[in-house]
């Protein structure tokens, strides 16, 4: 009876390397938020801070993400469930703060106004249909989305900010494009390193180049500051 007692009370970690490289992925996304955070106390553009809260929720959905794939075994279905839609949802929260700093920096006024209200009706009708759906590949196409856009606004010249913004956050945009397109294809480098651990080893590279990109956007109307 002990025997038995303690093999149920053993945690069982699901897929240990999946967890790792979510949760490393998550804090380095934290640890950029907050660096841009702190940063842009003294410049106080709001583009800055947007991106941040887009690191912030990529945070998010990495934590809860690595959750789920590292316990699900000892989750009931109910919870394994609702854990999975929090992390779908929170990508689609830091793809929405990724959009609307981006138009941030890109337009002013009301056209701004509009713009991040139609970044809010998209960020809606994602929510609404990942509430019945849990496919990754949902999660690919609406941050895929405002990849694209963001890139658009990159080539337009669109987007205010100090010299090498473009080139960092259209690196960053790359970088991810890659790292989607890993984890779709299913490859794994070993049994216990899949496609999902290195989906979360190469959007580190993506993060911190948007970490870079976004410290040097500037509000659009408005002053640029000093370099970070």
């Amino acid at each position: 009876m002990s025997n038995r007692r303690a093999d149920k009370d053993f945690v069982t970690i699901s897929e240990p390397m999946t967890l790792v490289t979510d949760y490393a992925l998550g804090t380095l996304a934290e640890l950029c938020a907050l660096l841009l955070l702190k940063h842009n106390r003294t410049l106080r553009q709001r583009s800055v801070r947007l991106w941040a809260c887009a690191l912030f929720a990529t945070a998010l959905a990495s934590y809860l993400g690595g959750t789920y794939h590292g316990f699900q075994r000892m989750l009931s279905a109910p919870v394994a469930s609702v854990l999975w839609t929090a992390t779908t949802l929170a990508m689609g929260v830091a793809s929405f703060f990724l959009l609307a700093a981006a138009l941030t920096a890109a337009f002013s006024g009301q056209d701004r106004r509009w713009l991040i209200g139609g970044a809010a009706l998209k960020l809606a009708i994602y929510a609404a249909w990942m509430l019945g759906h849990d496919e990754f590949r949902f999660v690919i196409y609406d941050y895929g989305s405002t990849l694209a856009i963001l890139l658009l606004l990159l080539i337009a010249g669109r987007t205010t900010g100090l010299s090498g913004h473009r080139a960092y956050i259209a690196s960053g945009i790359l970088v991810s494009i890659a790292a989607a397109g890993v984890q779709q294809s299913g490859v794994r480098l070993h049994r216990h390193f899949n496609h999902n651990d290195l989906m979360h080893v190469i959007q580190m590279a993506g993060v911190w180049l948007f970490y870079l990109g976004g410290a040097r956007l500037r509000d659009a109307g408005g002053t640029s500051g000093s370099q970070p």
